[in-house]
């Protein structure tokens, strides 16, 4: 009952934050009520949210829940302004499309309700990078004004993009439900919007020509949903005849290039299902609700009679995609340049007017990204680490395997458009592609630099480009799956085509039900939505620990702990109360430090005060460091291997539970 509530009281947030900013998104939309209320729930999502960044990135108004409601009314008196002077005519097309935002919303509460159904199966916020995630969500939670201490490194702020985790922040404290929970209605949240996000989108595009709106129209759009949410790619198919359904790791559809066979160039190449059913809530996944709305953005713009002045929601909003997703800055400035070229060209107009228009959009946008970006740029170093040609690249056939599904699309797009090249739907269909097999192709030549060994080169740069580029692919194939049945004029023909249209379906749908079952356990055993739960199984003595410092300790505090490596469970607490420690995942620190000489000095002074029997040297480190407390437990014990220390003569113990201790620094 407590999660029914949990997930009830969620969606009723959405619905209530949805119809509010109704009104606005209409209008930024172009009065198209389907787009509109396909993209509200997100778009006041984003409003309201890097409004209350802006404020306290700028120390202007303090991140606290009374801070939120304030601008909650305001969102909700502007729309109720543009309200006013449009309700007749929303009310008016609200009749005749009311059974299309039936679906969408049907669309939202499916992906809602059903992930956080397979999520109460195994809600433990444990393994991988979810530390990392939790962390910078209660950090954030902890902080007046940004930008938010780094848990894993006490005296700074975190380094890396975290306006997503801003924004699962935001929901929280505006929820009033425990992190441990909204992280993972988070992400049934994302599922839900990612479903109706595209059904939304694809409609657009396949009733932009259409004088009657047709149920076969709703069907292929539910296809792009349903294929890019929970699709996979040809491996999982052809390595389950291979091999048989038995012997087959999900996980293998997005580490097969440098695993099978085994060479020395692994590469990552994910998609959203990977992403949902492995329930990492990493800065890709956050940002895809957001790169949908960019491409409806763009979509609407280029649909209607193009306005420079119409790029201004455009530019800022991939400035504030750049805060939680950096990459996504390039990739969707490249799709907004190839679709400005492609819509920009005109024939009758002078040889190089698509060039000069598609150069003004692309400077403008940059600017209004730049100038959106500017106070997160202002508390944030570049850990890139420049750019260098791979040291190798795909076998032909592996790129087959994994992108086989996009080239059959690719040649019925191709087949169709010689008749409708040039309608806006078409256009903006094919400036999606070329930009995607743009992406598939720059890893097999360059790559970005970073912290990872040779054998994994070019695995980021390659997960960062191609899952872009999957969202892109898949969300297209409802569209050119009916215009290609609908463009052959001979019936057995097109038969023969929908059966085997049918039967590509089914074979990437076979992913989900291998993942899920893998990875939830066949969903033997509902445990809830409290991903902390978990702890008191394992570390009963930390949880007692982490709930005494979350109810005693100062949110401004050093809270010492043993530091240890990346996806283990070490680090436990700063995790689960987003107060810093001294030192945390070492990788991750030395990824986001850019310099491993950061992690491995503080990691060197965190073993002093924990093994040292020098009481100067060590309270000269609990000073350096101003630390305010100490957890002294099973991971210090075994780490330091030590029983014993000298915090005693330092400090004193504020609260034990069973073995393991927290001494307040005197």
């Amino acid at each position: 009952m407590q999660d029914l509530y949990y997930v009830s009281s969620w969606w009723v947030m959405f619905l209530i934050l949805g119809l509010i900013n109704l009104p606005l998104s209409l209008k930024l939309f172009k009065k198209n009520l389907i787009l509109a209320n396909g993209f509200s729930k997100i778009s006041g999502v984003i409003l309201l949210s890097f409004s209350s960044y802006l404020f306290a990135i700028l120390k202007l108004i303090p991140f606290t829940r009374i801070s939120l409601f304030a601008l909650f009314l305001a969102l909700a008196f502007a729309n109720y302004i543009i309200l006013k002077k449009n309700g007749k005519s929303l009310k008016k097309s609200f009749k005749k499309v009311k059974k299309y935002i039936f679906v969408q919303e049907m669309l939202f509460t499916f992906g809602l309700f059903l992930w956080s159904i397979i999520r109460g199966y195994s809600p433990e916020i444990r393994g991988l990078e979810k530390f990392m995630d939790l962390g910078f969500i209660n950090s954030i939670l902890n902080t007046k004004y940004l930008p938010p201490s780094d848990m894993w490194a006490s005296g700074l702020s975190i380094n890396y993009y975290w306006f997503g985790h801003f924004v699962i922040a935001f929901l929280t404290k505006l929820s009033n439900i425990s992190s441990a929970v909204t992280y993972n209605l988070s992400l049934a949240t994302i599922m839900g919007l990612t479903l109706t996000e595209i059904f939304t989108l694809v409609f657009s595009l396949l009733t932009s020509s259409q004088k009657k709106v047709s149920k076969g129209l709703v069907l292929f759009a539910l296809i792009s949903a349903i294929l890019t949410t929970f699709g996979g790619n040809f491996h999982t198919p052809l390595y389950i005849v291979k091999e048989g359904v038995d012997n087959y790791w999900y996980p293998d559809a997005t580490r097969f290039i440098g695993y099978n066979p085994d060479v020395d160039d692994k590469t990552i190449h994910e998609f959203p299902l990977y992403s949902f059913v492995v329930s990492d809530l990493h800065a890709h996944l956050i940002n895809l609700p957001v790169v949908l709305l960019f491409l409806s953005l763009l979509w609407s713009v280029y649909k209607n009679r193009f306005k420079f002045i119409a790029l201004i929601p455009l530019g800022i909003l991939l400035g504030i995609m750049f805060t939680a997703n950096a990459w996504d800055l390039a990739i969707y400035l490249l799709v907004f340049g190839v679709a400005s070229l492609f819509f920009g060209f005109n024939k009758k107009a002078e040889k190089y007017y698509g060039v000069v228009k598609t150069a003004k959009s692309i400077a403008l946008v940059v600017l209004l990204a730049g100038i959106t970006a500017l106070p997160f740029l202002a508390n944030f170093e570049s850990i890139a680490q420049g750019v260098g040609f791979v040291n190798s690249s795909s076998a032909l056939w592996q790129l087959g395997v994994l992108w086989g599904f996009p080239a059959i699309l690719t040649v019925m797009l191709t087949y169709f458009s010689k008749r409708e090249f040039l309608s806006s739907a078409n256009l903006f269909v094919i400036s999606l592609f070329v930009s995607s097999w743009a992406l598939v192709i720059i890893p097999e030549i360059i790559y970005v630099k970073d912290i990872y060994i040779a054998s994994h080169h070019r695995a980021n740069t390659m997960f960062k480009l191609t899952y872009q580029a999957f969202v892109m692919f898949y969300l297209s194939s409802g569209y050119i799956f009916y215009k290609f049945i609908n463009s052959i004029k001979k019936e057995r023909l097109r038969a023969f085509f929908t059966t085997a249209i049918t039967m590509i379906i089914f074979s990437l749908m076979v992913y989900p039900f291998i993942s899920i079952s893998s990875y939830y356990q066949k969903l033997s055993d509902y445990k809830g939505l409290d991903g902390r739960k978990w702890i008191n199984s394992y570390y009963p003595e930390y949880n007692d620990v982490i709930s005494w410092i979350t109810e005693n300790v100062s949110k401004n505090s050093v809270v010492l702990e043993a530091q240890g490596d990346s996806y283990t469970d070490y680090n436990l607490v700063s995790a689960y109360t987003g107060i810093p420690t001294v030192q945390g995942w070492f990788v991750h620190e030395w990824l986001w430090r850019g310099t491993s000489d950061f992690s491995q000095q503080r990691g060197r002074d965190v073993e002093t005060i924990y093994s040292s029997t020098k009481v100067d040297v060590v309270k000269n480190l609990l000073t350096k460091y101003k630390i305010n407390y100490v957890v002294f437990g099973e991971f210090e014990k075994e780490k330091y291997e030590t029983e014993k220390n000298i915090l005693d003569t330092l400090g004193k113990i504020v609260f034990q539970s069973g073995d393991s201790a927290i001494y307040l620094v005197d």
